[in-house]
């Protein structure tokens, strides 16, 4: 039989272990969702890429993307204000423009750096897009994984292994 003791331990070992293999699992890449209004198909290297459409969006793998030129999420809200007083709503999800791409001069040839420009703010904003057909655009941008869901709640990595490294010291606790 175990001893309180050991099972302690064993069950201390167990969390840093889930710890470890959830934050490892973490890429450096960022993932946002993707959708459209309309279904958007393009091609690259060879394969054929499909935004699926926003009007039926669900927060499945389907509509998760790798963003490795963004370190943020976009979500954007556009509003049609109607003259009967109605309001027609599209939602789009991607990753933040921030790519700039320069030509570098180097080793006697021109060459594409891709730098990520930090030029957007976390929070929304709201901008008047046509004042005659009274229309709204919200865009809402985020930082972490999969932050432009239409609900998010999120923890920072380094914030979440100090919440769980606290509660499991907290379990020992003599």
């Amino acid at each position: 039989m175990m001893s309180k003791c050991d099972c302690a331990s064993l069950f201390q070992g167990f969390i840093l272990f889930a710890v470890a293999t959830i934050l490892g699992k973490c890429s450096d890449v960022l993932q946002c969702y993707k959708c459209s209004v309309t279904v958007e198909k393009y091609f690259i290297d060879n394969a054929t890429i499909i935004t699926p459409l926003c009007s039926k969006f669900t927060e499945s793998p389907h509509y998760m993307v790798q963003c490795p030129y963004s370190t943020m999420c976009l979500k954007t809200i556009s509003i049609l204000h109607l003259q009967n007083g109605q309001k027609q709503e599209t939602v789009t999800r991607g990753c933040a423009q921030q790519k700039n791409t320069t030509q570098v001069f180097r080793n006697k040839q021109w060459e594409q750096e891709h730098l990520v420009q930090e030029v957007y703010k976390e929070g929304c904003t709201e901008i008047q897009a046509n004042n005659l057909a009274g229309s709204t655009n919200i865009h809402c941008y985020c930082r972490g994984e999969l932050c432009n869901s239409s609900s998010f709640f999120s923890l920072n990595k380094a914030v979440l292994s100090v919440i769980i490294f606290i509660n499991v010291i907290s379990l020992f606790d003599v």
